[in-house]
């Protein structure tokens, strides 16, 4: 196992079904017992003995949003990945916002454009033909609801066409431009 700068280190048994982890306090109670143990019984002492066995983890097939979710709800920064029961690697929040990068488009040139859409069918996919009959051509895009779920605020990395004309024709749809640059 190669280290990935974690705060933990999988516990794997002869088979690579993961069994625990052991983070850097499970490290520090294990010198404490060493220091405090009798001599002849520090040999009986294993990392069994001080690894975690209730954990979160994901499998492979976790959508990403779901593994964010995870990590947001229980103030993770790491979760361990298993394929089958068997640990196959980890997700950082690293990773996480590297996805969330290539998701937006972040590393494109272009505009990046922020609306609030009414939340009801057809609105969404109205923005978008807006910025093809602008021959925008889109290079990443995420949505959000607002708090009230009445809309959605969708954040896009448009390239092609010029911010004056982008940002009046999407305010012809009557739609808000929350923030163009």
């Amino acid at each position: 196992y190669e280290s990935a700068n974690t705060s933990w280190i999988p516990v794997v048994d002869p088979e690579g079904t993961l069994i625990g982890l052991l983070t850097s306090s499970n490290v520090r109670a294990a010198r404490a017992a060493l220091a405090d143990a009798k001599e002849e019984d520090r040999d009986n002492l294993t990392v069994q003995d001080f690894m975690m066995t209730k954990y979160l983890f994901v499998n492979e097939n976790t959508p990403v949003e779901e593994a964010v979710r995870i990590m947001i709800d229980y103030d993770v920064e790491e979760l361990p990945v298993l394929k089958d029961g068997y640990f196959s690697g980890i997700i950082t929040e690293k990773i996480m916002l590297r996805a969330l990068m290539e998701i937006t488009g972040a590393r494109r040139q272009g505009i990046r454009l922020m609306v609030e859409l009414e939340n009801k069918t057809g609105e969404l996919l109205r923005l978008l033909q807006c910025i093809s009959d602008l021959d925008g051509n889109v290079q990443g895009f995420c949505t959000d609801c607002a708090p009230e779920d009445e809309h959605i605020i969708a954040t896009l990395r448009v390239e092609g066409v010029d911010k004056y004309s982008l940002k009046q024709a999407v305010k012809s749809l009557g739609q808000k431009v929350i923030d163009i640059r």
